[in-house]
């Protein structure tokens, strides 16, 4: 009986997370933070049935990196890359809805990360260019694109991270209704599509270089942003 009841509340925060924008999910979990608690509980259950969890993809990925990189967990939940990276000389960055008071700080991925980097597109005099002041090398974003709002997500990816620097998305299969369409539209906030692995029945794994830019007016960057309707929102069905 329990366990259903856990599942139905998992279900009921999914489809708000979904199906609402960043402001309302962080008002949400500030107002009870036992939904973040809740939800990840939930979480961590279905992705045990799955073949693998992206989680576990990436720090078997970034264990090979050079001992000191810096990295960038948007949408971190218990920030288990961090537990596992970090031991091992990785500087870890997670960032979430709700803070656990070490690992996790508190932000709302979708708004201004607490992070240094110009969204300027590029330096005066120049037409396109990567931005200054950036610290990151990898932005992994695992399965937390899940706002309406998600697009602005992956322009904060591109103002924090450092020129060529590395953006890994996991992304639910289900969520994706056209592959190239979704790879078309990250390359558009300036990057380079580098792979795509959709080998796992569940989610699917892509790989962007940050690359320079033509400088954007807000009228075009409004246009952009509104696009979240390109992922559909994950339904979890009774089990």
């Amino acid at each position: 009986m329990k366990q259903s009841l856990d599942g139905a509340r998992f279900r009921w925060i999914n489809e708000k997370l979904y199906k609402s924008d960043s402001t309302h999910a962080h008002a949400m979990m500030r107002e009870d933070p036992a939904v973040f608690n809740d939800y990840h509980k939930g979480f961590r259950r279905q992705v045990s049935s799955w073949p693998s969890n992206p989680v576990s993809h990436y720090i078997s990925v970034l264990s090979s990196y050079p001992e000191h990189t810096v990295i960038a967990d948007l949408g971190c939940g218990d920030a288990a890359l961090a537990r596992a990276l970090i031991p091992r000389g990785f500087n870890v960055m997670s960032f979430d809805l709700v803070s656990d008071r070490a690992f996790v700080i508190e932000a709302d991925i979708f708004e201004r990360l607490p992070l240094p980097g110009s969204d300027e597109d590029c330096d005066d005099g120049e037409e396109s260019g990567q931005g200054h002041a950036q610290i990151v090398n990898v932005v992994v974003c695992a399965l937390s694109l899940m706002g309406t709002n998600w697009p602005n997500c992956i322009r904060e990816a591109w103002r924090i991270l450092r020129p060529d620097g590395e953006l890994k998305i996991a992304e639910v299969a289900s969520r994706l209704t056209n592959v190239r369409q979704f790879q078309s539209f990250i390359e558009s906030f300036g990057f380079r599509h580098q792979s795509t692995d959709d080998s796992n029945t569940h989610f699917t794994l892509f790989e962007f270089k940050k690359t320079s830019r033509n400088s954007r007016g807000e009228k075009e960057w409004s246009k952009l942003l509104t696009r979240g309707d390109m992922l559909k929102p994950c339904e979890y069905k009774r089990r």
